[in-house]
């Protein structure tokens, strides 16, 4: 990511895939059947899970198709606010 420092960048990983592994949890699938329906080995989910590595704009829509929550809340951890019609 352009811009970004390392440590940043480290950081935004780790906390998506803290994420992820919340969404997963939450919907009582195991690593190996998220990874399977993100058709990814578990070790790439694992590695994705524990902010080794960083993911793919394909992955981040199985995500957002699989537990159907947006990707702003994926990639932020929050919700984005609906603005007002001007």
């Amino acid at each position: 990511m352009r811009g970004m420092s390392i440590i940043a960048e480290v950081l935004l990983h780790l906390n998506i895939g803290e994420r992820i592994k919340e969404l997963r949890k939450a919907s009582n699938m195991s690593v190996k059947e998220l990874a399977n329906q993100m058709k990814i080995s578990t070790v790439s989910l694992r590695m994705i899970e524990l902010g080794g590595v960083g993911i793919t704009a394909y992955n981040y829509l199985k995500l957002h198709e699989i537990f159907g929550v947006s990707l702003h809340y994926i990639i932020t951890g929050k919700e984005l606010e609906e603005k007002p019609a001007n």
